[in-house]
């Protein structure tokens, strides 16, 4: 790895497998404009019952700690149910990836008590404190459906009794998140005040421009503009520490990728095209990781990842006042 290189040309390769994100589908009751996955109702791609079956007795028999499952909306495929009481017996870390609004459904209420069951570590995604900003980007009356959803959890034990839930923020627009530790002090003083809601920590992840959300930057003529904003903030330090080094996901068909951003580009895992998840052999498993240009958005300032910021306050490099302008 040199860091001088553009972040294209860089050659980075896995290392041991400590995540497994398991893609569900991108069927999802809300339509984001910023959603990498496309995620929306009439989602195409639902993993069928025969592919999970495969993938869970892979999990089981492989010593990867921690699963996740996203979409979509993960709970709209039923396979989620099957997933976790077959995974939660073997020790297994499980963490779903929920938007909220989908637990307040008839069909999908049966959710959060079946997480406390297992404790399932549930992230849930508010943009926003503010209920105009979070709407506006992923519809009418999410907002206060969240709040109702994040209270129920509190009063089941989620963020206030042992249960983890911890909230997902990104940019309703095409700029970079302020510092997590700070926002999250933010958030957790204006939901406790505002709605007597607890939370346990706060994940600011980057909007990456892909598909539907780089559609949306070209129809604002913003494109170029935030590939500069990335490329100018871009910090070589986050090269070490990025989620694809340890991270594999997998697609609803099974098919294998260094992240979820790939996934959704169609960019599987170099050398492991034809190979579904329950076939490779991880005692032989450092393949190179498929880069792009996208992959800036995850390498600004402290760096970005479905876990949140990959370095400390003072290793961030860059523009410093395009950043204090986020």
């Amino acid at each position: 790895m040199e860091q001088n290189l553009p972040l294209e040309n860089q050659k980075l390769n896995k290392r041991e497998i400590e995540t497994v994100q398991i893609n569900l589908g991108n069927r999802c009751n809300q339509t984001c404009y910023h959603c990498h996955m496309e995620g929306s109702p009439s989602g195409k791609r639902n993993m069928d019952r025969s592919t999970a079956q495969k993938i869970l007795k892979a999990l089981i028999r492989l010593n990867i700690p921690n699963i996740e499952f996203t979409g979509g909306s993960p709970e709209i495929n039923p396979n989620l149910k099957f997933f976790i009481e077959g995974l939660s017996k073997y020790g297994k870390k499980l963490t779903v990836r929920t938007n909220l609004t989908i637990l307040e459904l008839p069909d999908y209420s049966i959710y959060p008590d079946l997480y406390k069951k297992h404790r399932v570590r549930v992230v849930a995604s508010l943009p926003s404190i503010f209920e105009e900003a979070t709407d506006r980007q992923r519809g009418k009356g999410v907002f206060h459906s969240s709040i109702r959803i994040l209270k129920k959890l509190n009063e089941m034990g989620y963020g206030t009794n042992g249960l983890l839930v911890d909230l997902a923020y990104n940019p309703v627009g095409d700029y970079l998140p302020p510092n997590q530790t700070q926002l999250e002090n933010e958030y957790k003083e204006f939901l406790k005040r505002q709605y007597g809601i607890c939370f346990n920590s706060l994940i600011t992840l980057v909007n990456c421009p892909i598909t539907r959300f780089k559609d949306f930057l070209i129809r604002q003529g913003r494109y170029h503009y935030y590939m500069k904003l990335l490329k100018t903030n871009y910090n070589s330090k986050t090269l070490d520490r990025v989620m694809c080094r340890n991270l594999i996901s997998i697609g609803d068909r099974g098919d294998v990728f260094d992240c979820d951003f790939n996934l959704a580009m169609g960019m599987k895992i170099k050398g492991y095209e034809e190979t579904k998840f329950w076939k490779i052999d991880f005692d032989r498993f450092q393949p190179e990781i498929a880069l792009g240009e996208h992959c800036y958005a995850c390498t600004v300032n402290q760096g970005s990842s479905c876990h949140g910021v990959l370095l400390k306050d003072n290793q961030i490099c860059g523009d410093k006042e395009t950043a204090k302008q986020s």
